[in-house]
């Protein structure tokens, strides 16, 4: 045993650095060697953990413990060259056991030196970190493979207490992370659906809208038109209103001429009858001249030649009554003619009339209507106007809703590509998680790493009394 005196003493007689070697003897692994990395001795932990007896390595080289690459290699001679000036290393290294396994120790190598300051011996004190190390490492592993976008990893934990809770806080990060993932990538997929389905509801939005705004813009063109047309029929209607309010005039007037000729024609009628009465007197006249005048011819004819110019006027006087008589009768004829033709006139004036005051009547019927058609042409213009400014204002607002559409379309379209990257950035990552691995093999070799140097070289001198001389 190390840091042990040849002879056992009570342990009220010990020193200081004897109870220091014999607690590091009990916890650590030692050995001892020469400044050429010749092994002088170890103690029972360190030949444990190698698998080695005492025998087994004394008078050996440090070699035994390494790979042969890392033995023949010119780094491991220089190792050995700077612990022979006093340089001190303290690192974790891969060591291999009797059986071929590789166990890993965190190791100080600390040369200690002699009187004359020359380095006599190189003490390494170490502990079997292999457990703690294959804990890391298998921590190590999940980390690479999470990094490579498996989330299913989970790691073996570790025998050790302190890399098994880093274990277990990994493999919960993991599960979670892996929930979390899977819940991004559920987002993300029912993101990329409903952006694509308002990409291209937008989409036809955006082609219905400009169908809209062109057919509104047709629309307004339309009513434009229709406008200007209902404002000129409006217009022709109360120049037609102001026609037929003339014609009405103008017929009222022909109704008073017509009954002014019927009154007229009523009065002719009346004349008619006083002359035919005045011409029957007349009539009655002649008769009665006629008959006197032949009894004056018969008197004359009685009274001979005495009465002889009497008949000759009483002649001439009947010839006279005779014509008298035919004037009378052929004025009678006529004036029962006129009064036939003044019955006549007087009825087709009466008729006349008649339909005048129907044709007064609908012509005042038509002007109601003209100014009633005149009035809507007016109110459907004003309308008409009012709905092209409603129009006009529909349509600025359907180009507005179009922009908008193209606006709402890019951003849809932009959400797809965002939604499509997320998707193609989270598929990177996998839930299949994969076998986790065993624990490391022992025949693993990790390639020696060269430890950085102590700043300085450790000068301990120990007088032999303190028991350094069993090393």
């Amino acid at each position: 045993m190390f840091f042990k005196s040849k002879a056992a003493k009570p342990a009220e007689q010990l020193s200081n650095a004897e109870i220091i070697a014999g607690m590091v003897d009990r916890t650590q692994a030692t050995i001892q060697f020469q400044p050429d990395g010749t092994i002088l001795t170890a103690n029972a932990n360190f030949l444990s953990a190698l698998g080695y007896s005492f025998e087994e390595i004394t008078g050996k080289h440090h070699s035994m413990f390494v790979a042969p690459d890392l033995a023949a290699s010119a780094e491991y001679k220089s190792f050995w060259k700077e612990l022979a000036q006093g340089r001190v290393f303290t690192d974790q290294f891969p060591r291999v056991t009797k059986s071929g396994e590789t166990i890993w120790i965190q190791a100080t190598y600390a040369p200690v030196t002699g009187p004359d300051g020359s380095v006599v011996q190189v003490v390494k004190v170490a502990t079997d970190v292999t457990v703690r190390r294959r804990g890391l490492q298998e921590i190590a592993r999940g980390l690479e493979a999470m990094s490579q976008g498996d989330l299913g990893v989970r790691v073996t934990l570790s025998e050790q207490a302190d890399i098994a809770a880093l274990g277990e806080a990994f493999n919960r990060s993991a599960e979670q992370l892996q929930t979390a993932i899977g819940a991004v990538t559920l987002v993300s997929d029912a993101v990329g659906r409903t952006s694509d389905e308002i990409s291209k509801a937008a989409s036809d939005l955006s082609q219905r809208t400009e169908s809209q705004a062109a057919t509104l813009e047709e629309t307004a063109a339309a009513i434009e038109e229709l406008t200007s047309t209902v404002h000129s029929a409006a217009e022709g209607a109360g120049k037609v209103e102001g026609i037929v309010s003339e014609a009405k005039t103008a017929a009222e007037r022909s109704g008073r001429v017509v009954e002014d000729a019927v009154a007229a024609m009523s009065q002719i009628e009346n004349s008619s009858e006083e002359i035919a009465k005045i011409i029957g007197m007349i009539d009655d006249i002649a008769f009665q001249t006629n008959l006197l005048a032949l009894n004056a011819g018969v008197e004359a004819a009685r009274a001979g030649d005495a009465g002889r110019g009497f008949a000759v006027v009483a002649s001439e006087v009947r010839a006279l009554a005779q014509r008298s008589a035919g004037a009378a009768g052929e004025i009678k004829q006529l004036i029962s003619e006129s009064k036939q033709q003044v019955a006549s006139g007087v009825d087709l004036v009466g008729r006349t009339g008649a339909e005048l005051k129907e044709i007064i009547g609908s012509v005042g019927t038509i002007s109601s209507h003209i100014s009633s058609i005149a009035t809507g042409a007016k109110e459907q213009a004003t309308s008409l106007s009012e709905i092209n400014l409603g129009v006009s204002q529909l349509d600025q607002v359907t180009q507005q809703n179009a922009a908008m559409v193209e606006q709402t379309s890019a951003a849809s379209q932009q959400l797809s590509s965002d939604a499509s990257q997320l998707t193609r950035e989270v598929s990177k990552f996998s839930g299949s998680g994969g076998t986790s691995p065993a624990a490391l093999s022992g025949a693993e070799v990790v390639a020696f790493e060269r430890p950085a140097a102590a700043p300085a070289a450790v000068h301990n001198e120990l007088p032999a009394a303190q028991g350094w001389d069993d090393f």
